[in-house]
């Protein structure tokens, strides 16, 4: 078969609605792409999300998207991958386009590298924010210490138990989730119980931040493992003092390098990355359509995970 005949229009084959089956295919057309294999991630857009795919006539796929619906009003793009084979003939455009049908009117958000951000923008997004992957060993700081306030330097705070100023990281119990639901709808301002309920089971590390006298939960965040890496999110927290307190006590005893996504509008949090031995790897779009994102977004520190927002 010649490659001229090998390419597809994005009118030859239809988007389909693709299952846990699909596994296999989704990771190799990641690793076409020069993505690392991701079980994980796969399986809880698969269990919480939609993931829409072309299939290739020569056997595996030729493309793929993912959408997650939050509330009505909510959605997130992510995973859109074509393979290298058959870029420039429409199908990302079809891929998008069929994600975009489903969410109507709903406000829809996705993290944009510099080469897919032409078309998010011909289909109607617009930049929000900017997103800077931080990696690297993570140093913890002088014991007790904490960060200042959002806006400040560099600074953390204690590690996988107690805080300078009391304040408890501590492993999340079916007692927190409640609380966790109500801080999330406020800050993330959507009702997103349906994937944080799994999170304790998929995830490494699921943390909250509670203060001593009470026990009012101040923040929460989870850790995942990936291609050597321990991927920090979501990251939702009170402050940055609580954020980078969550942080610390996800990267305890890891033994792996730590990665963050920071967004532009926390500075502080990325000075204190910076200040832990993480430095700044890449750098990409947050994007949005149909509207600004709700919620508190001063109090969400990280993405779930950058398909999911």
């Amino acid at each position: 078969m010649t490659a001229e005949r090998n390419r597809i229009a994005s009118t030859d084959v239809p988007v389909a609605r693709l299952g846990a089956g699909d596994l296999a295919a989704c990771m190799a057309l990641g690793q076409d792409r020069g993505w690392a294999p991701d079980p994980g991630g796969w399986r809880l857009l698969f269990e919480a999300g939609q993931v829409f795919g072309i299939r290739d006539p020569a056997g595996g796929l030729a493309g793929s998207v993912a959408l997650t619906r939050y509330d009505p009003d909510l959605a997130a793009i992510g995973m859109m991958l074509v393979a290298a084979r058959h870029e420039r003939q429409g199908l990302g455009g079809a891929l998008m386009t069929h994600a975009l049908n489903q969410v109507s009117g709903a406000v829809t958000c996705l993290f944009a590298t510099s080469f897919g951000r032409p078309l998010y923008e011909r289909l109607g997004f617009r930049p929000a924010d900017r997103s800077v992957r931080f990696i690297g060993s993570f140093t913890p700081g002088p014991a007790g210490s904490l960060a200042p306030g959002p806006g400040g330097g560099e600074g953390q705070a204690g590690g996988y138990g107690g805080t300078g100023d009391g304040l408890v990281i501590r492993p999340v119990t079916p007692d927190d989730e409640r609380a966790i639901a109500a801080i999330d709808r406020q800050v993330f301002g959507a009702d997103r119980r349906a994937i944080l309920a799994r999170v304790p089971r998929l995830a490494e590390r699921f943390l909250v931040a509670a203060d001593p006298a009470g026990g009012g939960v101040r923040g929460f965040a989870g850790s995942w493992g990936h291609d050597g890496l321990l991927l920090a999110g979501p990251v939702v927290a009170a402050d940055l003092a609580v954020a980078t307190a969550l942080l610390t006590g996800l990267a305890a005893g890891a033994g792996r390098p730590l990665r963050i996504e920071v967004a532009g509008r926390h500075p502080g949090l990325a000075q204190w990355a910076a200040a832990r031995g993480l430095t700044a790897r890449s750098e990409s779009t947050f994007m949005t359509r149909g509207g600004d994102m709700p919620g508190r977004p001063g109090q969400l520190f990280g993405p779930l995970n950058v398909a999911m927002g």
